[in-house]
C-alpha cells in the first residue's frame, strides 16, 4: 500500500509574513533582520529596578531605517508597565539590529521589543519563530519511517535551543504520540533543516533561547 504524507509544523508561525502595510506614517511589516540581540544581549540590558522586582515588558518603538540598514532615531510609541526603564533599554537593543541590503532606508518603521523575565533565569524560550527555513517535502520523505505501521497520525515535539546563525541544536525529542513508531527518530534528522530568523515575531531574541517544535505528521492511504 502507498501512503501519501503531509507533515505540519505546527508552530502557528511557520509562513512568514511578508508585504507591509502603512499605520499612521510607519511601515509595518515583518523584516528579515540579519543581525539582532541575542537572549544574552537582552538580559545584559535589562533595567535595573524591573530586574529587582522580576518584572517582564514590551515595548513599541518607532525608527528610521539607516541606510546602512540600522535602525536610528527610536523613540518608544508604547511602554508596559511605565517608569521601570524598558523604552530607554529598547532603543539602545535596537542599535544591534541590522537589516541587511535594505529596502527600507529612510522609511519609518515599527519595532517591537520583548523584555521576558525568563532571561534572566537562563530560561527564555521562543514563542513566536520566524523561520528562515524550513524542511521540504523531499526531506520529510527522506526522513520518513521504512515500514509501514498501520498509524495515521503521529505529533512529535521536538525540544531544541537556538544557535547563532539561527540554526537549531541540542535537540531530542520531547513527546511522541504514539510512541515507538520511529516518527521521533525522523524528526530529529530533519532538525538540521530548521533556521530562525535572528528576531522572533513578538520582537524577542532567538539565538540562545529554547524552542519546542511540533510536527504532526497525517498519513492516508494512495488509492490505485
Amino acid at each position: 500500500m502507498s501512503l501519501k504524507i503531509a507533515a505540519v509544523i505546527a508552530t502557528g508561525a511557520a509562513v512568514l509574513v511578508g508585504g507591509g502595510i502603512a499605520y499612521a506614517g510607519i511601515v509595518q511589516t515583518q523584516i528579515a533582520w540579519t543581525e539582532a540581540p541575542s537572549v544574552s544581549d537582552i538580559a545584559a540590558a535589562y533595567p535595573a529596578r524591573a530586574k529587582a522586582a522580576g518584572l517582564s515588558g514590551t515595548v513599541n518603538l518607532t525608527c528610521e531605517m539607516g541606510r546602512d540598514g540600522h535602525p536610528k532615531d527610536c523613540e518608544a510609541l508604547t511602554e508596559k508597565p511605565s517608569g521601570y526603564g524598558f523604552g530607554t533599554a529598547a532603543r539602545k537593543l535596537a542599535e544591534k539590529l541590522k537589516d541587511e541590503g535594505t529596502t527600507l532606508a529612510h522609511q519609518n518603521i515599527f519595532i517591537p521589543v520583548t523584555f521576558d523575565a525568563a532571561v534572566l533565569k537562563g530560561e527564555a524560550v521562543v514563542s513566536k519563530p520566524a523561520w528562515a527555513s524550513l524542511p521540504s517535502p523531499a526531506d520529510f520523505q527522506a526522513t520518513f519511517p521504512k515500514t509501514e505501521n498501520g498509524v495515521n497520525q503521529v505529533r512529535v515535539v521536538l525540544g531544541c535551543t537556538v544557535e547563532a546563525g539561527g540554526s537549531l541544536g541540542g535537540c531530542a525529542v520531547a513527546d511522541e504520540t504514539p510512541p515507538g513508531q520511529g516518527y521521533g527518530a525522523g524528526a530529529l534528522a530533519l532538525a538540521s533543516k530548521f533556521r530562525l530568523e535572528p528576531w522572533s515575531v513578538d520582537g524577542a531574541p532567538v539565538v540562545g533561547a529554547k524552542i519546542r517544535l511540533p510536527i504532526r505528521y497525517e498519513l492516508t492511504p494512495v488509492k490505485k
